[in-house]
């Protein structure tokens, strides 16, 4: 169909324009017998949709009640954008209406707290192909997600006065058509398409699980023993003396230590080399000291190779031959340093003596 066809921008459309539009699709091309510009059935419900009086006509017969009466059927605004990708266009077309409420003073039904929103939206998803989408549900999610992401980045580019009073995401009703000749048995709900649908939105459709470490006393996160150690490190891991927070771990969780060792010393590992970059060089020393005298000796071996092996992995994860090997002088820098002190501990290595850490480099 030619572009003088076409209506005017219609995001601008409104009751007055019907007439003029009306006018512009009784000006047919002569050429429209032309395959190539043959009107595509999949673009005729759109196209219909986009008129103001249709829009109405078809929102005030189909929408659910309690979400019509919410709304002003008078506002509907036809928004531009269109989230169906580009290899789904042959099956599915979409029309996004905006619609305002009808005062700001709208309770929500759970918290019964006041919604702040003006305007709503109504996701309407038109399907063109020979039969139903089995995934379709799925996509309403994906689109009506992308219409909150729209609307959320929206919102923050407000005034942040503004922003604070709208930082709510907006109503949506989603809507198929569907008009094909075989019967519609796609899922209509998307927790239908978890083997477990219960579950599925038990989990996904509630409250998300909460794990608030600073809500917990010490005293809790200690009696979880070897899951303890990380999150009592997490809890706490902003405190600025991170040799203060080596000790506490190690007293507190002094009985864990074992079933980190056999599990490849998960925790104490990843823990060292976070505590790597917090803690300087004239400080190593001091960490290695404090680690060492929670370790038994038949341990120290084990640890200094796992150390070393995980600056070594992380040299190859970049890539690098010389990451591999800056890392594995980092990792045995700081293994060096553990075992140095357990030799001073023992009083095999006179601890006035700096350039013994030679020895083991």
């Amino acid at each position: 169909m030619n572009n003088k066809n076409t209506p005017k921008d219609s995001s601008e459309l409104s009751i007055a324009d019907t007439k003029e539009s009306n006018r512009n699709h009784e000006q047919v091309d002569s050429n429209s017998s032309n395959t190539s510009e043959r009107p595509r059935h999949d673009e005729l419900f759109k196209k219909v949709m986009s008129e103001p009086v249709a829009a109405r006509e078809f929102l005030e017969h189909y929408l659910p009640v309690t979400f019509k009466n919410k709304i002003n059927l008078n506002s509907i605004k036809i928004e531009k954008e269109s989230f169906v990708t580009e290899d789904l266009r042959k099956r599915l077309s979409d029309v996004v209406y905006s619609v305002s409420l009808k005062n700001d003073n709208i309770k929500d039904s759970t918290t019964e707290k006041s919604v702040h929103n003006d305007k709503a939206y109504v996701y309407v998803l038109i399907e063109h192909q020979s039969s139903s989408d089995y995934w379709i549900a799925f996509r309403l999610w994906q689109y009506m997600l992308l219409l909150c992401e729209r609307h959320k980045d929206a919102n923050n580019n407000k005034s942040s006065v503004t922003k604070e009073k709208d930082n709510k995401l907006p109503l949506i009703c989603p809507i198929v058509v569907y008009a094909n000749d075989k019967p519609y048995n796609a899922p209509r709900s998307f927790w239908e398409l978890f083997e477990d649908s219960k579950t599925a939105k038990d989990m996904m459709g509630d409250e998300y699980l909460l794990v608030d470490l600073q809500k917990q006393s010490d005293d809790e996160i200690e009696k979880k023993k070897h899951l303890g150690m990380m999150e009592y490190m997490l809890k706490h891991i902003k405190a600025r003396d991170i040799l203060n927070l080596w000790q506490s771990l190690l007293e507190k969780f002094e009985s864990s230590i074992e079933i980190d060792k056999e599990n490849g010393y998960i925790y104490i590992k990843w823990l060292l080399w976070y505590s790597d970059a917090k803690v300087s060089e004239d400080k190593q020393v001091e960490l290695a000291s404090i680690i060492a005298k929670h370790l038994k000796k038949e341990d120290q071996e084990e640890l200094m190779r796992t150390i070393a092996d995980k600056y070594i992995d992380e040299g190859v994860q970049k890539g690098m031959v010389q990451g591999m090997q800056i890392g594995e002088a980092r990792g045995m820098q700081i293994a060096s340093s553990i075992a140095m002190q357990i030799l001073r501990i023992d009083g095999k290595i006179d601890p006035r003596n700096n350039t013994d850490s030679l020895f083991l480099i």
